[in-house]
């Protein structure tokens, strides 16, 4: 393999870490399935002078040895598929059914796969989302069409524009803004509450996963990793809602 037993155990853990946070897993879930993954190979003994530790930018494991190794991460994006295909790669493997290699094969494979739903099959759910939002919110099927429309062009803007470049904040504000503008030309022929259509414009795009993470990260008691999420999902929450909020302010 070209590399220690040990720095391979250690490149395959960072490699985990890595594939899950760049999904959108928490920060406890990425650590303990890394201390796993050591303890495993080295057995409980031998890992106590392992330590890993997680942030939002990078993964690290270090020894007693004054030895660490790093992996930076560059993009954070949720896709809970790999979240599950690494979790069940590392039971695989602390249940001896998978070789470490194995592993790191696998691994790798999921790292570099990179194909994604076909477009129309995301518009289709989204669509969907935004129309039975308005149903739960007490709406009634005249605002179905303007929501769901809305609600469809705003995702269709926003993943349009975060394969161009990364500006965090303010592609969800142009998405937003422009499905709104769609959605209530739509109103103006078929619909009762211009507000259901702004909220069927802003749901695809809330940031739910996250503020869930943030969450159970507070609760895990990383402090730093939660309290960066929450702020970042806050921000994105109100970068949403002033799309829409200045589609109601030009309306009025």
């Amino acid at each position: 393999m070209g590399v220690s037993e040990n720095e391979f155990i250690i490149q395959t853990t960072l490699l985990t870490g890595k594939i899950l946070l760049e999904s959108g897993a928490e920060t406890s879930r990425v650590e303990d399935t890394m201390e796993r993954i050591i303890r495993k190979s080295l057995g409980d003994d031998a890992a106590k002078s392992y330590y890993t530790y997680v942030t939002l930018s990078g993964v690290f494991v270090k020894t007693n040895l004054h030895e660490s190794s790093f992996l930076r991460i560059d993009t954070r994006g949720y896709n809970l598929e790999k979240v599950v295909s690494v979790n069940q790669i590392s039971r695989d493997y602390t249940s001896n059914q998978i070789s470490l290699l194995d592993m790191y094969h696998k691994l790798k494979q999921l790292d570099l796969d990179t194909s994604k739903d076909a477009l129309y099959k995301q518009l289709f759910f989204t669509g969907l989302l935004s129309g039975s939002i308005v149903l739960i919110f007490g709406g009634n099927w005249t605002d179905l069409p303007s929501s769901m429309v809305s609600g469809m062009v705003a995702y269709f803007i926003f993943q349009k524009l975060s394969n161009l470049a990364d500006y965090p904040f303010i592609f969800e504000f142009l998405s937003t803004f422009i499905g709104g503008v769609v959605g209530y030309f739509i109103h103006l022929f078929i619909g009762t509450n211009i507000n259901l259509t702004m909220i069927g414009t802003v749901i695809p795009l809330v940031p739910g996963i996250g503020i869930t993470n943030a969450i159970r990260d507070l609760m895990a008691r990383h402090y730093i990793s939660g309290i960066i999420r929450l702020f970042e999902s806050l921000f994105i929450a109100a970068a949403l809602g002033c799309g829409v909020a200045l589609v109601i302010l030009m309306v009025n």
